[in-house]
């Protein structure tokens, strides 16, 4: 009787752990997909643990395989759009199309929102990253789940915390986060990233309970045209 318990036992072990590879595999592999799609689109919602929306509007983006990203959202209700090429790109809200780095030097917020596009992931590369850095991944009704390291959402809780000249970088303490993937025939269609966390700035700390859904669309189908006021603040 205790050999087939603890025979009993291993088998179920080793099946966990077979399947929490399978699902893991099934994410890297749909993330590996996504970027080797020449083109698609995605739109970026975040939410607080109140159901509020995030410091940003959604976020509407496009991605092309010549490098080039537009994104569209919106800071204090105005409407920004932005065509990003590696870290140079270039930006229009009030004032007509400029440069990031003349963006950042117009005001504080503006320097935050130039550090957040410079910094900006696309679907493929953040899903990508995701995913190498789950802790383990298990399947459940059709959704594959799984916890992160901290290293792969820590942007998440940064994101909108400002940062004054001089002041020591943010602290980040009691953090935990996870990822949701939806897949479908092989294809990432959705994914979502929850982080929770402790921020320390200066002398203020902030309790942050936030989820980011990121859902994509368009594949193969998106087209990109970069305006001719815009192209030569792009180089």
């Amino acid at each position: 009787m205790k050999t087939s318990f603890f025979l009993a036992g291993f088998i179920g072990l080793v099946a966990t752990g077979v399947s929490a590879a399978d699902s893991k595999d099934k994410i890297t592999n749909a993330t590996k997909q996504l970027g080797e799609k020449p083109n698609y689109s995605w739109t970026t919602r975040t939410k607080e643990a109140d159901g509020s929306p995030g410091r940003l509007s959604n976020i509407e983006g496009k991605t092309e395989k010549r490098g080039v990203t537009y994104l569209s959202f919106a800071v204090g209700g105005i409407p920004v759009e932005v065509y990003l090429k590696g870290t140079n790109g270039a930006a229009k809200a009030v004032e007509g199309w400029m440069t990031l780095d003349e963006i950042a030097q117009t005001s504080g917020t503006a320097a935050a929102v130039v550090r957040f596009l410079r910094s900006y992931k696309t679907p493929a590369a953040q899903s990508a990253e995701l995913a190498a850095n789950l802790k383990d991944g298990k399947e459940e009704d059709g959704v594959l789940t799984g916890e992160l390291k901290d290293a792969s959402f820590k942007e998440l809780l940064l994101l909108g915390v400002r940062q004054r000249d001089g002041q020591e970088p943010p602290k980040i303490t009691e953090a935990k986060g996870s990822a949701r993937f939806w897949i479908k025939e092989g294809a990432l269609t959705k994914y979502e990233i929850h982080a929770e966390g402790k921020v320390s700035t200066g002398e203020r700390t902030l309790d942050i309970d936030r989820t980011m859904t990121v859902e994509l669309k368009d594949i193969g189908a998106t087209k990109i045209e970069v305006p001719a006021e815009a192209q030569p603040k792009m180089s």
